[in-house]
């Protein structure tokens, strides 16, 4: 499938951190207007992840470095629109895009939850008017925040249920477990929100069984990441008997540390088992990537087929929260 097919093919893509999306030339500007004008090189050093990264200090530098350039509603907006602008012309037909608003408002005092979720909103309205494509939020809460925080957050989600569909939980998995959160997800349940977890991606003997515990205790519908799902038969049959869809993410996992290189990624493997897979970006901006760049690599390296493409995107659209009108609506 050469890449104008490729790139011409209706995709899904359901796992978008919003926040780590910005195009460089945005970053470059807003550096320039903070009075830092930096070559190329030290902007790759700074700002994006292009190889495996040794410590988590450093990962977390960087991601800290793009949200404190994003600093007024204006910026967000801009981003937003230019993600589903880059999207649509990858042939994203349907996309959600996920945002912790407390990761952007922890580091600038003066953008307020409200201003910045209806800058997102702006965005997303403009895009969809020029683009073909459906675009829905999810609410992220931090794992590395305490209940209450969350529960502040969740209650923001809950105020604007009109525009999130869903609720996700992130950050070390290994360390707050799901059982912390059960009360906060039975309560997003119980609000009517769909849930997508983040399990099943840190390395650690619990990665594997974080899958099936953030299905079975926080209601998830679906799983962000679940590359580890191999490590554990029982885990790998419970999944596949539900049918939870799995949200890959191949560049992101080599870059983070799950497998040694993009192409030992176990994306076919997973799939092969019977597991329901979805291919995605996570982190484009910060990683340097399009959604095209992950299907290249499911193409070259592991031989995927037009039919497999499809199969993939088939259940992309089934696992999608966006509601079915608007899918049909923008969906060939």
């Amino acid at each position: 499938m050469h890449d104008e097919a490729l790139r011409a093919l209706p995709k899904v893509e359901l796992h978008c951190h919003l926040e780590l999306t910005a195009r460089h030339a945005l970053l470059k500007e807003l550096l320039a207007a903070k009075g830092r004008r930096i070559d190329d090189a030290q902007f790759r050093k700074e700002f994006l992840i292009t190889e495996p990264v040794g410590d988590l200090p450093t990962l977390l530098n960087i991601f800290l470095g793009h949200r404190d350039l994003l600093d007024s509603p204006e910026v967000v907006e801009r981003m937003t629109y230019e993600c589903c602008e880059d999207m649509s012309a990858n042939g994203v037909r349907l996309l959600e895009l996920r945002y912790a608003p407390s990761f952007l408002c922890d580091a600038h005092q003066g953008l307020s939850p409200d201003a910045m979720h209806m800058a997102i909103l702006r965005g997303i309205a403009r895009a969809e008017r020029d683009f073909p494509i459906a675009v829905g939020l999810i609410a992220l809460l931090q794992r590395i925040k305490t209940v209450e925080e969350n529960r502040y957050w969740l209650d923001f989600a809950i105020e604007k249920k009109a525009d999130f569909l869903a609720v996700d939980l992130a950050d070390n998995e290994l360390a707050y477990g799901p059982a912390t959160f059960t009360p906060l997800f039975e309560r997003a349940k119980s609000e009517g929100f769909a849930v997508t977890i983040h399990a099943g991606e840190a390395e650690g003997p619990q990665a594997a069984q974080n899958i099936r515990d953030s299905i079975e205790m926080l209601h998830a519908d679906r799983i962000g990441h679940g590359v580890r799902i191999m490590e554990d038969p029982e885990v790998l049959e419970f999944v596949r008997e539900r049918g939870t869809v799995l949200e890959l993410c191949p560049t992101s996992n080599w870059l983070s540390g799950v497998c040694p290189t993009r192409e030992s990624h176990p994306f076919r493997k997973i799939m092969e088992a019977g597991i329901r897979t979805t291919v995605n970006t996570d982190d484009p901006g910060i990683m340097n990537i399009s959604i095209m760049d992950e299907y290249r690599l499911l193409r070259d390296a592991m031989g995927f087929t037009a039919e497999e493409f499809k199969q993939i995107n088939v259940w992309g659209r089934e696992a999608c929260f966006i509601p079915e009108d608007r899918k049909a609506a923008v969906w060939p």
